[in-house]
C-alpha cells in the first residue's frame, strides 16, 4: 500500500488529477450549500491544474523514454511551438476577457459586508452575494445594483455614477424592496452626499413609470405658489436621519384640481428647510441656512425646470477666517438682477473681535453661480 501511494505521489499527472478531482467534488459540495469559491480561487485551481497537466505529461514522456538527454532536448523543443501559440493567442484572449471579466470587490452595504460582482460593458450593474471570508462567497444574488449606463467600474472610480438603484431579494430570490440613492456632487465632480428614497414596490407594480397623479392629501405641503392656474409645490416625502427629510415638487395646472409629481428624483434637506419659486421655472431650496466654503454640504439646491431636477448652487468667496457664510434671505430680484443676501461672522478689522458683515451675492446664470456684489 505504502509502495503504490509512493508512487502516486511521485506521479505528477496522477497528482494533478486526484487534485481536480477532489476540488470538483468540494464545488458540487459547496453547491448544494448555495456557496462557491471566490473567482481568484477558481482561477488558482485552473493555474495549478493546468502546469500540472503539461508538466505531468513532461514527466510521462521522460520516465518512458531510454534516451532522457534526447527526451529533454525534444521537449524543450516541443515547448517553442506552444509558447509561440499562446503569444499569438493573448491578443485574442486578452480582448475576450477584457468584455467577459467580471470584477469582485468585498464591500459593505448597509452595514452588511458583500462580495460584489460588476458587469460594466454597455450598462453597470452590480449583483452582491453574501460574504463567507476570503476563500468562498455565496451563490444567490441577494442585492443587486442598477448604476445606469456606461462601462467603469463604481468602486474603482465611485464619482463616476450620478446614482444606484438597490433591489434587495430574499431567500426564494424575490424582490423585497427597492431603494434609489442620488449622489450630490461639487462642481469637481465630488460625491459631497446622498438622497435616499425608498422606492414603494406595490406602487410601482400597479402603476405606470409615467403615471405620476398624487393626491393633494397625500403628502404634507411645506411651501406652495401661485402663477396663474399653475400651482407649485413642495411637499415631503419621508423623514430621514439626522433631523433630515425628503422633499420633492409637485404640480397643478388646473388651479389645484390634479396635482402630479415633477421631480425626477428627491432631495434631502434638513428640516428647518426654507423653499421659493420666483416664477414658474426658477426655484430654490435652502438647505440648513448655511453655505459652507469647502463644498462639503449643499447649502442651496437650485432648479430651472419648475423642480424637476435640482442642482447645487455655486457661491464664489473667500475668507481663510470662516467655514461658511449664513443665507439671510430667500433669493430675490432687484431691477431684473437675481440677488441673495447673505452674512458672515468674522474677526472685525481691529482683529480684537469679531462682527456680523453683510454680503450680497448676485448672480447671472439664474442662480447657478453666485458672486460678491461689487461696492
Amino acid at each position: 500500500m505504502r509502495k503504490k501511494f509512493n508512487k502516486i505521489k511521485r506521479n505528477i499527472l496522477i497528482c494533478d488529477l486526484i487534485f481536480i478531482g477532489i476540488n470538483i467534488l468540494i464545488n458540487f459540495i459547496l453547491y448544494l450549500m448555495n456557496v462557491r469559491f471566490r473567482l481568484w480561487v477558481i482561477i488558482l485551481i485552473i493555474l495549478i491544474f493546468v502546469i500540472g497537466f503539461i508538466v505531468g505529461i513532461f514527466q510521462q514522456i521522460y520516465l518512458s523514454s531510454d534516451n532522457k538527454k534526447r527526451t529533454i532536448i525534444l521537449s524543450l523543443i516541443g515547448t517553442i511551438p506552444i509558447i509561440i501559440f499562446i503569444l499569438i493567442s493573448l491578443p485574442i484572449v486578452g480582448f475576450i476577457a477584457v468584455f467577459s471579466y467580471k470584477p469582485e470587490h468585498v464591500t459593505m452595504l448597509d452595514n452588511k459586508k458583500y462580495v460584489a460582482v460588476v458587469s460594466s460593458f454597455l450598462h453597470v450593474d452590480v449583483d452582491y452575494y453574501d460574504y463567507y471570508g476570503f476563500l468562498l462567497m455565496g451563490t444567490e444574488v441577494k442585492v443587486h445594483g442598477d448604476f445606469g449606463k456606461g462601462g467603469f467600474d463604481p468602486f474603482v472610480n465611485p464619482n463616476a455614477a450620478d446614482g444606484v438603484e438597490y433591489t434587495y431579494y430574499d431567500n426564494r430570490g424575490k424582490i423585497k424592496s427597492k431603494r434609489s440613492e442620488t449622489y450630490i456632487k461639487d462642481n469637481d465632480g465630488q460625491i459631497i452626499d446622498k438622497n435616499n428614497y425608498n422606492i414603494d414596490i406595490d406602487k410601482t407594480n400597479k402603476f405606470d413609470d409615467s403615471d405620476n397623479y398624487l393626491l393633494s392629501e397625500n403628502e404634507e405641503v411645506l411651501y406652495e405658489k401661485k402663477f396663474n392656474k399653475t400651482i407649485l409645490r413642495f411637499s415631503k416625502v419621508d423623514n430621514v436621519l439626522g433631523q433630515n427629510m425628503l422633499v420633492h415638487v409637485l404640480r397643478s395646472k388646473d388651479n389645484g384640481k390634479n396635482y402630479y409629481v415633477v421631480s425626477d428624483d428627491v432631495i434631502q434637506v434638513s428640516n428647518e428647510a426654507k423653499f421659493d419659486f420666483l416664477n414658474e421655472n426658477l426655484g430654490f431650496a435652502v438647505n440648513t441656512g448655511e453655505i459652507y466654503l469647502d463644498n462639503r454640504k449643499i447649502g442651496l439646491y437650485i432648479t430651472n425646470d419648475s423642480g424637476k431636477t435640482f442642482t447645487s448652487s455655486n457661491f464664489k468667496y473667500t475668507n481663510e477666517t470662516v467655514d461658511y457664510i449664513s443665507i439671510e434671505s430667500m433669493p430675490y430680484y432687484e431691477n431684473n438682477v437675481l440677488k441673495i443676501k447673505c452674512s458672515v461672522y468674522q474677526i472685525n478689522s481691529n482683529k480684537d473681535g469679531y462682527e456680523n458683515k453683510d454680503l450680497i451675492f448676485i448672480s447671472n446664470d439664474n442662480g447657478l453661480n453666485w458672486n460678491l456684489e461689487s461696492n
